[in-house]
């Protein structure tokens, strides 16, 4: 296999941008039985860019599993510029882990490729990259380095009865002490 930075843990979530994360939620699990989702906001960044300019996008999110892979679903509640208004809704990006963001970013900037969103999280620096400028990849790439929160939503569907898309976000911390 060729090895690049980018491919280490390979891709874990599947990202799409909704009008209504409820109904988009409650679809996904009716064709696919994915799920369970968690629901988490409204929230904000402690800080994003969209390309270079300050932006405050106020979201709300749901991360549930399709088999091994993490499902989210992002829904924006305010007029604020973010990346995924430039797609539209449906799908929106892959999200890549890597060991090292500076130099990820690096990396992609060095095949052409440029940040179009760059946010700050639970202290730690996501970026939004534009590889759908070209037109060859066509959709957006979220790097950052590891996030504990895949191995949440991992546990949700350990503990989850299936008769709900829905599982509340208490429950499944409990489940992880």
């Amino acid at each position: 296999m060729y090895e690049t930075i980018l491919n280490k843990y390979g891709p874990d979530q599947l990202s799409y941008t909704v009008k209504d994360i409820d109904a988009a939620v409650q679809e996904f699990y009716e064709l696919f039985g994915a799920g369970p989702f968690i629901k988490m906001g409204p929230m904000h960044y402690e800080s994003c860019e969209v390309r270079g300019e300050a932006a405050d996008p106020e979201i709300v999110i749901a991360l549930g599993m399709w088999g091994p892979m993490q499902v989210e679903f992002v829904q924006k509640l305010n007029d604020e510029p973010m990346l995924f208004d430039e797609c539209g809704y449906g799908f929106n990006h892959v999200n890549v882990i890597v060991d090292n963001f500076d130099e990820a970013i690096k990396f992609l900037e060095e095949k052409g490729y440029a940040v179009g969103q760059m946010m700050t999280s639970s202290g730690k620096p996501i970026a939004y990259v534009d590889t759908a400028v070209d037109g060859n990849i066509g959709h957006h790439l979220e790097i950052h380095e590891y996030n504990p929160v895949i191995e949440m939503t991992k546990k949700a569907r350990e503990i989850w009865d299936g008769k709900s898309p829905w599982i509340d976000l208490q429950t499944v911390i409990a489940a992880m002490q």
